[in-house]
C-alpha cells in the first residue's frame, strides 16, 4: 500500500487532442516523454536528443531555418533569385500591386496586367500599405507565406494523416525545399499562396470526413474560394470539394447542403470572369495564363486534347515516389527473391497492369519536349532519344509512376483522400495548356504524401530516400546563389 501511495510518479507530457487544441501539435508532442535517459530520484530523465526532439520550438524553428538562410544569402531579399518564370514578378505581379495600391482600400479589379486572379497582388498591396512597396519588402511577405505553407503541410501530415512528429516534420521540410516551392518563396509570385489555400482546404475537407464537422467543411470551402481567387488553375479543387461533400454528408439532404456550399465558392471568381468577359482581366497577357493562352504545345491544336500535363504529373510522381520509398522498395525486392512464385505474381498483378496503362497512355498521347514545355524533367527528357513520339525518360517514369501509384494505393490508409485529390488534379491538368513542371510539382509530391502510412518513416534508414531528395533539392537551390 505504501509503495502505491508514497512512490513519486514520473511526470507526463501529453498533448490534448480535443477540439480547439490542434495548434499545440506545432509546438509539442505526446511521444517526446521521458524515455531511457537515465534515472534521477526514481524519475527517468530525458536525454539531450529527447529534449531536442520534444522541444515545442523544434517544428517552427526547423521549417524557418532554410528560409532564413536564403534570406541572408540574398542579402535581405535585395538580390534577385533567377528562378523559372521569375520575370512575371517585374512584368506582371509587381506592376499590379502598385496599381492596386493607388486604389486602396477598394481598388478596381476589372483591368490589370497580371493574368491571374487578383487575391495575391491585393494582399501584397495591403501589406505594402504597412511595410512599404520596396520590392525586397514585398518579397519578405512571400517568404512569410511560404513559411505558413510549410506549417500547414506539417499540420496536415500530423493531424489528418497521423504521422509521427519527426516523419511529419521531415516531409514538410522536404515539401518546402522542393524546387517549385522553395524557389518561388523568394520572388513576388502567386504560386505558394494558392498552394497554401489548397492545403488548408484539403485539411479541412479531410477533417470534415473524419469528424462530420460542418464548420470544418465550410472553412474548407472558404479556402477553396480563396485558392481560385489566387490562381484560376486551383479550380480542380471544386471536384475535390464535391467528392468530399458526397462522402462527408451522412444523409442525402446533408450531402446536398454540402454540395451547395461547394457550388457557392464559384460565385466570387465567377463574378470576376463575367466582368472580364473571359478568364483573364482585359489588361492581362493571355499568353502567361496556362488555362487561357493561345498556343497549345506540340502535338495539339486549338481545342484539341493535350495530355502532356497529366503525363508530366505522373512522371514527377514516379520520380519522387521511387526515391522517397527507395529503402522500402529495396526491402521488397530482397523479399521477392525468396517469395513463392504464385504469391509474387499475385502481388505484382495490379502494379503490372497499371504500368501497362501508363505505357498505353504514352503511346496514344506522346510526351515529347516541345516549344512550351519547361522544367527539370523536360530538360532531362530533351537530352534522351525519342521513341514512338515520347522521350525515353517518360517511357521509364510514366509506367513506373502508374505501378508505384497502384502499389501505394493498396497500402494507403487514406485512400479516399488520395483518390479525391489526385484524380481531380489529373483531370484538371488536362485544361492546362502549358505543361510546365512548376504547375504540377508540388501537387505530385502532396499526392505521394497522401499514401504514407504511420509506420513508413519510423527509422533513420526509412528516411534515407527523403534525405536524398532533400540534398538534391538543396543542391538545385544552391546552384542559383553560388
Amino acid at each position: 500500500m505504501s509503495s502505491r501511495l508514497g512512490a513519486p510518479r514520473p511526470p507526463r507530457f501529453k498533448v490534448s487532442r480535443e477540439r480547439g487544441t490542434g495548434g499545440a501539435l506545432l509546438f509539442a508532442d505526446a511521444r517526446a516523454g521521458y524515455r531511457g535517459g537515465g534515472m534521477h530520484a526514481g524519475v527517468e530523465v530525458p536525454t539531450m536528443r529527447e529534449r531536442w526532439l520534444g522541444s515545442r520550438w523544434l517544428v517552427p524553428a526547423a521549417l524557418a531555418v532554410p528560409l532564413l538562410v536564403m534570406v541572408a544569402a540574398l542579402r535581405g531579399m535585395t538580390v534577385t533569385l533567377p528562378i523559372f518564370h521569375s520575370t512575371d514578378e517585374g512584368n506582371y505581379i509587381y506592376p499590379t500591386i502598385i496599381q492596386f495600391s493607388h486604389g486602396l482600400p477598394f481598388p478596381s479589379l476589372h483591368r490589370y496586367v497580371a493574368a491571374q486572379t487578383p487575391l495575391f497582388p491585393l494582399l501584397e498591396a495591403y501589406a505594402g500599405k504597412l511595410i512599404g512597396y520596396a520590392l525586397w519588402r514585398l518579397r519578405l511577405v512571400e517568404v512569410a507565406i511560404s513559411y505558413v505553407l510549410a506549417l500547414a503541410v506539417y499540420y496536415l501530415l500530423r493531424r489528418r494523416l497521423e504521422l509521427e512528429r519527426l516523419a511529419a516534420l521531415s516531409l514538410a521540410l522536404l515539401f518546402l525545399l522542393s524546387p517549385y516551392v522553395f524557389g518561388t518563396s523568394f520572388r513576388v509570385i502567386t504560386d505558394n499562396l494558392a498552394t497554401l489555400f489548397i492545403v488548408v482546404a484539403v485539411e479541412r475537407f479531410e477533417r470534415s470526413r473524419q469528424t462530420r464537422s460542418i464548420v470544418a467543411f465550410l472553412v474548407g470551402c472558404v479556402a477553396l474560394a480563396a485558392a481560385m481567387l489566387t490562381r484560376q488553375s486551383a479550380a480542380f479543387m471544386l471536384a475535390v470539394g464535391g467528392l468530399y461533400a458526397l462522402r462527408a454528408g451522412s444523409t442525402l439532404l446533408r450531402r446536398a447542403e454540402l454540395a451547395g456550399a461547394v457550388a457557392l465558392t464559384v460565385i466570387p471568381v465567377g463574378l470576376l470572369f463575367l466582368s472580364w468577359h473571359g478568364l483573364v482581366p482585359p489588361g492581362g497577357d493571355p499568353s502567361s495564363c496556362a488555362l487561357c493562352g493561345a498556343g497549345r504545345d506540340v502535338g495539339g491544336h486549338e481545342g484539341a486534347l493535350v495530355v502532356q500535363t497529366p503525363e508530366l504529373t505522373l512522371a514527377t510522381f514516379g520520380l519522387y515516389c521511387a526515391v522517397l520509398f527507395a529503402p522500402a522498395l529495396i526491402v521488397a525486392g530482397r523479399g521477392a527473391l525468396t517469395c513463392p512464385r504464385g504469391r509474387l505474381l499475385r502481388a505484382l498483378r495490379l502494379p503490372a497492369a497499371a504500368a501497362l496503362v501508363g505505357a498505353v497512355l504514352l503511346f496514344a498521347f506522346p510526351a515529347e519536349p516541345g516549344t512550351h514545355t519547361a522544367g527539370l524533367l523536360w530538360n532531362a527528357a530533351a537530352r534522351l532519344p525519342i521513341l514512338a513520339g515520347s522521350s525515353l525518360l517518360f517511357w521509364a517514369l510514366v509506367p513506373a509512376a502508374c505501378a508505384l501509384l497502384a502499389w501505394r494505393a493498396l497500402l494507403a490508409p487514406h485512400r479516399w483522400l488520395l483518390f479525391a485529390f489526385f484524380a481531380s488534379f489529373l483531370l484538371g491538368a488536362l485544361a492546362i495548356r502549358y505543361p510546365w513542371q512548376k504547375y504540377v510539382d508540388p501537387f505530385a509530391l502532396l499526392a505521394i504524401y497522401f499514401t504514407v502510412r504511420r509506420e513508413d518513416f519510423t527509422t533513420a534508414r526509412s528516411l534515407a530516400g527523403a534525405g536524398a531528395l532533400a540534398l538534391a533539392f538543396v543542391a538545385y537551390a544552391l546552384s542559383f546563389v553560388v
